[in-house]
């Protein structure tokens, strides 16, 4: 759903690297989830992944607008 979402809200060529890095932190989000070998590190990096695909969405969105009330 993530995918559909950004190929409607940043559509196009110009957009095609801020589509990509969202889809890489995902990617990285879900890859390190299921690492058997976690540590502290890999934990950490996890969730720099997921917060980072968070404020993504929050600033496409228009939740980061300058005047919006609502901050993560």
């Amino acid at each position: 759903m993530l995918d559909g979402y950004l190929a409607v809200e940043l559509p196009g060529a110009a957009n095609e690297e801020i589509r990509h890095h969202a889809k890489a932190a995902l990617s990285l989000a879900n890859a390190l989830t299921h690492e058997r070998t976690a540590d502290f590190r890999t934990a950490a990096l996890c969730a720099e992944a997921t917060v980072s695909v968070v404020n993504m969405i929050a600033i496409i969105s228009g939740r980061r607008d300058r005047g919006s009330r609502l901050e993560f």
